[in-house]
């Protein structure tokens, strides 16, 4: 039997990366839900951000496949004013964009935690960032347009302790809840911050997001079985 496998988010940068991969295992049926995508393949649409429009795409893939082995919460939800500098922020832009991000999270898990402790197992896994354990290198921002807003820390930080929440809460239910931490993903950062930035590694710099397809793929399988709750760092040392 496949494993049903939900990617939240699976039209970005990363998860349309997991995706092609995943494609390329027999073993697993890999759908993407999220607001738009240009392959039609496998797609559902589905909004993060409205716990109704959540809980109608996971409820029609549960009631076509009858399981869904493992969601992976890929979405990056922002609205417009996202990326302000920090004494720029406008209340009404924090107080979405924290919902977004990290209230979104949380409806997820409510959500497709009904259908884990309905089948009796389920694996859950969170993306968020080493903002999410350290301050940013400001030194790196120096020079460029690039900002890293204090919403994206807060929320990052937020989302490994919402992980580690979950895995106790679900304690005996055959519940895996783990997070991982990426650097930075390579995607048109002008030359001057990745050179900084890959001063501060150990070797490569900023990573590829195939970078992270085999951690994923060590998460989802059998062989993570009894990793439950942590929040695994894939940086290239960064945040030694």
């Amino acid at each position: 039997m496949k494993k049903i496998i939900v990617i939240i988010g699976g039209s970005g940068l990363i998860g349309s990366q997991i995706i092609q991969k995943f494609k390329k295992n027999k073993g697993y049926y890999v759908i993407n839900v999220d607001i738009y995508s240009k392959n039609k393949s496998n797609f559902f649409r589905g909004n993060i951000c409205s716990e109704k429009s959540i809980s109608n795409v996971l409820g029609k893939i549960f009631k076509k496949f009858k399981k869904i082995h493992t969601v992976i919460n890929l979405s990056y939800p922002r609205n417009e004013n996202w990326g302000k500098k920090f004494e720029n922020i406008k209340e009404k832009d924090l107080k979405e964009n924290l919902f977004n991000q990290l209230g979104s999270s949380i409806i997820l898990a409510k959500v497709i935690s009904k259908y884990f402790l309905k089948q009796k197992y389920g694996n859950l896994i969170y993306f968020s960032s080493i903002q999410g354990i350290s301050a940013p290198k400001f030194d790196h921002y120096l020079n460029t347009n690039m900002v890293s807003p204090i919403e994206y820390s807060a929320t990052k930080a937020g989302i490994i302790n919402i992980t580690k929440y979950l895995a106790k809460y679900f304690k005996g239910k055959n519940i895996r809840v783990n997070c991982i931490s990426p650097g930075g993903i390579l995607n048109k950062q002008p030359k001057n911050f990745l050179k900084k930035y890959r001063h501060s590694c150990l070797s490569k710099g900023m990573l590829d997001s195939k970078d992270l397809i085999g951690l994923v793929e060590f998460l989802v399988s059998e062989k993570s079985n009894y990793i439950n709750g942590q929040n695994i760092i894939i940086d290239d040392g960064w945040s030694l």
